[in-house]
């Protein structure tokens, strides 16, 4: 349910413990912006609870009798599509947090404690909320994903051609530099869409594909696990200084961004206090437009804020193809949107093309060079 910006925040809190539940309740009352229209003490309560209140934001523990949150999620993403977040707590694995932003949570954080030195996690579990309350979400079908299921996602409508130079479907006659690398950058709901396209990718991509994922600490190498549980192409965390092989997909480590400092090849870069985001989507991309130039391909996914956009414009300066998923296929339209109005990107495209679109780039090249 959308609300006025000066109508308080409707929450539905899920949590089973009372101790923990009555925490988070004076947090919410005490901080003057929240209603807490719903309590629920297990999953199935939430779901139910979610279809009667109509909540702006769901505040769910991961770890829940009768239906966990993950369930709890993937369930009301398929019945009344609401912005959820996760609280984790140390017991909770990072994998089963992965899945459950799959399944369509928007964010996962810490669990606030009432111990003295938790302000910043107090604070972090107040902000997301409000961060997240306004956030449009789409149904999510029902879908299990299995680690034997490698088959590309179904074929959707076509995309906008932003920049007539960049069709991909004329080969060399519109695209004179064969791709080396791919960039690709997201945000909130960004696991899944990730998945999306490398599981579209196949098998046997000729480049290597390095990710930007914004995502709470403590996650990077759950998301890894998952990935490569999910989609055929390898995935790991990238190690300082080393090539980048055709065909696998590179990760920053926690608090580090990845950018390319030599073809074929990656550095990390410790986060500064100052980083606005980290990894940063913009030192991907200007890096990958230093060395790379308009054999790059850039994209940008679904994601909150601007991250990207100062880097996609320099990919875009350098010749290099710029894709964007679109807006109605996006969880959240603010990383893409940016950096379509600052005329960064060359093609948006529906999640369900960005693979296929990708692929056509790289054959029709590969085609032309052979003919050459």
């Amino acid at each position: 349910m959308m609300r006025s910006p000066n109508q308080p925040i409707r929450v539905l809190v899920v949590e089973d413990s009372r101790a923990q539940r009555e925490l988070l309740l004076a947090l919410l009352r005490g901080s003057g912006d929240f209603e807490v229209v719903g309590i629920a003490g297990n999953g199935k309560e939430a779901i139910a609870e979610a279809q009667r209140l109509r909540p702006n934001v769901i505040a769910m523990d991961i770890h829940l009798p009768i239906l966990d949150g993950y369930e709890a999620t993937r369930q009301i993403m398929r019945l009344c599509p609401t912005p959820i977040v996760l609280i984790s707590s140390q017991g909770d694995t990072a994998r089963r947090s992965i899945e459950a932003l799959a399944a369509g949570a928007l964010a996962v954080v810490s669990k606030p404690g009432g111990r003295a030195d938790a302000d910043d996690e107090r604070t972090t579990f107040l902000t997301t909320l409000r961060l997240m309350a306004d956030v449009r979400v789409v149904t999510r079908h029902s879908s299990r994903l299995l680690a034997s299921d490698h088959r590309p996602p179904a074929t959707g409508r076509p995309g906008r051609l932003v920049d007539s130079s960049f069709d991909s479907m004329q080969g060399r006659r519109r695209w004179p530099v064969a791709p080396k690398v791919l960039a690709i950058a997201a945000s909130t709901g960004g696991p899944a869409a990730v998945q999306t396209v490398l599981r579209g990718l196949g098998t046997g991509f000729p480049l290597p594909i390095v990710v930007v994922q914004h995502i709470a600490r403590g996650f990077v190498l759950a998301l890894v696990e998952w990935l490569n549980n999910t989609v055929a192409l390898p995935v790991r965390v990238a190690r300082q200084g080393e090539r980048l092989n055709p065909g696998q997909v590179y990760l920053a480590p926690e608090d580090h961004h990845i950018v390319a400092y030599d073809p074929g090849a990656a550095t990390l870069r410790p986060m500064a206090p100052g980083d606005r985001f980290c990894p940063s989507a913009d030192l991907l991309f200007e890096s990958a437009a230093r060395v790379y130039g308009a054999a790059a391909i850039g994209l940008v996914l679904t994601g909150m804020g601007d991250d990207g956009t100062r880097g996609l414009l320099a990919l875009r300066a350098a010749g290099a193809p710029t894709l964007a998923q679109d807006a109605a296929s996006c969880v959240v339209y603010g990383m893409p949107r940016a950096a379509v109005e600052a005329g960064a990107i060359t093609r948006s495209e529906p999640l369900a093309m960005i693979a296929e679109v990708i692929l056509r780039m790289v054959g029709g090249i590969a085609r032309d060079l052979g003919a050459s």
